[in-house]
């Protein structure tokens, strides 16, 4: 038997967060008539996400529209103009309170061991955090995602197919004749891990988005980005799913964006 889908926590989304997402999501849908008809087209889609685990009359809580407008658009009988989708948009985003959603499930399972395939096996939970990362990359161009774990590659798929980017994976072993950037992560003296990225998917070219599952003390996600500065891109984006402790900061900085935090790993209840 398999286990139920993972828990979404809303919130109450304020008013000048939606109209600050609305105007980043404005970037990239109101360039032109056909980003414009995907704005309208993805809005009833992630109404429909939500309508999953949501009543109407919730949903109008939320968006501040009527619960037979939204049953409407969740019907296909009318879809949104781009202004209202846009909106709309904003304000299902702003309801999903991703960084509970996220420690809530990493409490459940009660494991110091992270597998955050075992939240993201949801199709409806990777696309959810692949919307809510499009807020991130609005306005800044973007042609490669360079993923540093598997765990994270559904959310990085539907990003990138929304975004227009290939993605790259950081791989953790080689295959001769091909050649790569690598680098060496020292995690204990009988623990070193070799990342290997491929050297022709990545160039002077690209404009990068690393996107990786956990950030504890930072060294993969250093090396992910020494590997992006070894090829010479522009390290537009980096974000990590999960950040636990503060040990990460002094490797990576302030740059490097998370959507969950924990002061430490999951061992109890979640602190609110």
């Amino acid at each position: 038997m398999s286990s139920p889908a993972p828990e979404v926590v809303f919130k109450a989304p304020e008013a000048s967060s939606v109209r600050r997402l609305s105007e980043r999501l404005k970037m990239i849908f109101a360039v032109d008539k056909y980003s414009s008809l995907r704005a309208r087209l993805l809005s009833i889609e992630l109404l429909k996400l939500l309508k999953k685990r949501l009543t109407y009359k919730q949903l109008s809580e939320l968006t501040g529209l009527s619960p037979s407008i939204l049953c409407r658009y969740v019907k296909g009988f009318i879809v949104p103009m781009t202004g209202q989708s846009l909106l709309l948009m904003a304000s299902l985003l702003e309801s999903i309170d991703i960084d509970r959603t996220i420690r809530n499930f990493m409490y459940k399972e009660k494991s110091i061991t992270i597998d955050l395939s075992r939240l993201f096996k949801d199709p409806d939970l990777s696309k959810l955090v692949s919307f809510i990362l499009l807020g991130e990359f609005a306005g800044r161009k973007v042609n490669e995602i360079l993923v540093g774990s598997s765990a994270v590659l559904p959310v990085a798929a539907y990003l990138a197919s929304e975004i227009g980017s290939d993605i790259v994976m950081a791989k953790r072993s080689k295959y001769v004749g091909v050649s790569y950037y690598e680098e060496v992560i020292v995690r204990s003296a009988r623990d070193v891990e070799t990342i290997y990225v491929d050297r022709d998917l990545i160039s002077k070219r690209d404009y990068v988005a690393i996107i990786t599952d956990l950030m504890i003390a930072g060294k993969t996600m250093r090396a992910l980005m020494n590997i992006v500065s070894k090829a010479k891109a522009e390290l537009v984006n980096a974000i990590a799913i999960v950040a636990i402790g503060s040990d990460w900061r002094k490797r990576v900085g302030s740059q490097v964006k998370y959507l969950s935090y924990l002061d430490r790993l999951p061992t109890g209840p979640p602190t609110l």
